[in-house]
């Protein structure tokens, strides 16, 4: 798996929709996405919200578009270099967790 699942593109304006965990499993949330969203994916990777914040970036709940969406918010970092570096943090604990859902 790549950090590019936890790097924010350009219309994201720093701020990565995600899955809130608790509200959702991971299967579930794959579901949603690739179902009622209708987005391609092949499985689900995971960080925790202690893991987000031991990168150094914050998270909150962002319900208004379905109640299980949360936001990882990039916006402080002000750089693409930097962006890249926190979403290859998550990603490196995403994969010692390995696949959370689907593909292994």
């Amino acid at each position: 798996m790549s950090s590019q699942a936890f790097n924010p593109t350009p219309k994201d304006s720093g701020l990565l929709s995600v899955y809130d965990g608790t509200l959702m499993t991971a299967e579930a949330s794959f579901h949603h996405y690739t179902t009622t969203q209708g987005l391609k994916a092949v499985g689900t990777v995971s960080v925790s919200a202690d893991e987000v914040v031991g990168v150094g970036l914050s998270w909150r709940p962002d319900p208004e578009p379905f109640p299980e969406h949360a936001i990882i918010d990039y916006t402080a970092l002000g750089s693409a270099s930097k962006m890249k570096a926190k979403a290859q943090a998550l990603a490196e604990r995403a994969r010692a967790r390995g696949w959370t859902y689907g593909q292994p």
